[in-house]
């Protein structure tokens, strides 16, 4: 295991080298080969000050579904660096949409499981949590639960859809799309697949055998509230709803200086925690700084476990830490260059070392 006091140290069981790539008061990258008998292991690391810089989600493409390097987000936003996202679903009519929570001013996408979150505004005030969010409907004289947002609808279902998702809905034939625009329904469709969506409204997508098939009237008012819901005492719904930008992960690794060990709360597979993959993370350090962090897995390096990569994160002392997207996704750009050697799998050939095209990035911006 990984383990180390200050991570500008050298140990006597590693080898450790920095190669630094840009380094001021305000940012710098950095790297740690390690090499001993048990691992070989390399960390990139970029350290920077956020009261001196914009930090921002970038949805590839700018749009709910397609996917987009970190290096081409990077290049079209001017940023100085980027890292890797939250998860996504690669293939299928779906490909690139965010799975878990993804919030960029409005919300592209929202977890179906209670995951670790990372929350800002513009001030660059960071909070950590687990998170759950729903969607109340509300039409007439009763409130109505909606089963999800912006993705597939499924039989007894029904689902809101906004702009951000995508031009149409995507969805079969068996159902009714309700069109509303400034909260009133300005158009009923049945038997008609993947409606256009409007720009400045909503679809509500109505599986037939839902008991609220058939209920809605064009011309009636309808209005949709979003609850976060925080799975713990640590913050509150409304300091979530203070933040502009919302990126799920998983697991919720520091808070408050105190290392989460058990991750059984955010639902996640034991093979994804014992596992080494690469990895990314971001956490922020006593003096407010903040760090991303990225582990290559390569033919090489041997990648992390979930717990490696708590102790990595806490031999920097972070005071809170997310785990995000990793495994071939895994990628760190720094002065519009990828300082790791992310290994896309799953969808792209495994006999290259290919960027995997991701969801959505996190940039440093100048102010």
């Amino acid at each position: 295991m990984f383990k180390i006091k200050n991570y500008k140290s050298i140990l006597l069981l590693f080898l450790i080298f920095f190669s630094f790539g840009f380094s001021n008061k305000n940012i710098e990258y950095f790297s740690i080969k390690t090499s001993n008998y048990l691992c070989n292991q390399n960390i990139h690391v970029i350290e920077f000050d956020p009261n001196f810089f914009e930090i921002k989600l970038i949805k590839a493409l700018d749009n709910g579904l397609g996917r987009e390097s970190v290096l081409s987000i990077a290049k079209r936003s001017n940023a100085i660096a980027a890292i890797n996202g939250g998860f996504f679903t690669i293939g299928t009519k779906y490909d690139g949409k965010a799975c878990g929570t993804l919030k960029i001013h409005d919300w592209y996408s929202l977890p179906t499981k209670p995951r670790g979150c990372i929350g800002w505004n513009k001030k660059n005030e960071f909070i950590f949590d687990r998170l759950l969010v729903n969607i109340e409907g509300y039409y007439e004289t009763f409130s109505f639960k909606i089963d999800g947002l912006n993705r597939q609808r499924n039989k007894t279902e029904v689902i809101l859809f906004n702009s951000l998702f995508n031009k149409t809905t995507l969805t079969d034939i068996d159902g009714e799309e309700i069109i509303i625009e400034n909260d009133v329904i300005t158009e009923i469709i049945k038997n008609k697949s993947s409606n256009v969506i409007p720009h400045k409204g909503y679809i509500l997508s109505i599986h037939k055998d839902h008991p609220l098939f058939n209920t809605f009237i064009i011309g009636s008012k309808i209005a949709f509230e979003f609850n976060i819901l925080s799975q713990t005492d640590l913050t509150s719904s409304k300091d979530w709803e203070k933040r502009e930008y919302i990126l799920g992960g998983t697991p919720l690794l520091i808070y408050d200086n105190e290392k989460i060990i058990d991750f059984s709360s955010e639902l996640t597979i034991l093979s994804f925690l014992n596992n080494k993959h690469s990895r990314t993370a971001i956490g922020v350090l006593p003096n407010g700084r903040m760090i991303f962090i990225v582990v290559d897995k390569t033919s090489i390096y041997d990648g992390m476990t979930m717990y490696e990569l708590l102790d990595l994160l806490c031999s920097f002392n972070c005071m809170y830490a997310l785990n995000l997207d990793g495994g071939g996704s895994s990628t760190m750009v720094f002065e519009n260059e990828i300082k790791n050697s992310p290994h896309g799998d799953e969808d792209e050939d495994k006999s290259k070392n290919i960027t995997r095209r991701i969801s959505d990035a996190i940039i440093i911006n100048s102010k």
